[in-house]
């Protein structure tokens, strides 16, 4: 039985040596990236993430546990955080996926969903999938969002909302 497993092996491996070689894209790997963007020499945003992997024929890189933070008036106004995304150098628009989420430094309001796009030039987070937004006195659920960086503005679609009142019912 062991000599057949063998042979098996390595007939297996004298096949996969007649194959072409899988055309893999050059990249490059980056550790501990960070990108910032402002607005007449005030921070805009500033992104990290741990790992960045950059395909060279690519405008863009995919992010190992990136985290944002957004600023108004050169103060932080939200954090952001995920477990991967991918930034396009070009234009500098994020796409977040796994857990995300938003918190505003400013009301202490925070969302939460597991696909979230930032558009760089219009300054706002968009998306389609289901979203959790926790605000002092409330929560609401929809799917769909569009909102602004410090979350002060938010547009949920199809949603549904519980308002707490803090009266205790007796």
């Amino acid at each position: 039985m062991r000599h057949a497993f063998t042979l098996l092996a390595l007939l297996f491996c004298a096949c996969r040596r007649g194959l072409p070689p899988q055309a893999q894209e050059p990249q490059q790997t980056l550790e501990d990236l960070t990108l910032s963007q402002s607005t007449l020499g005030r921070p805009s945003w500033r992104l990290e993430a741990r790992k960045a992997v950059l395909e060279e024929n690519s405008s863009q890189a995919a992010l190992e546990n990136p985290r944002m933070r957004f600023y108004k008036n050169g103060k932080p106004v939200s954090t952001l955080s995920a477990l991967s995304g991918l930034v396009r150098m070009d234009t500098q628009d994020v796409r977040l996926s796994s857990s995300v989420v938003v918190t505003s430094l400013e009301d202490g309001s925070v969302l939460k969903t597991e696909e979230l796009r930032y558009s760089s030039r219009g300054r706002k987070f968009l998306t389609e999938h289901p979203v959790h937004l926790a605000r002092p006195g409330g929560e609401m659920r929809g799917r769909g969002l569009e909102a602004s960086e410090d979350l002060s503005e938010i547009r949920v679609f199809d949603q549904r909302t519980v308002i707490e009142d803090g009266s205790k019912l007796k």
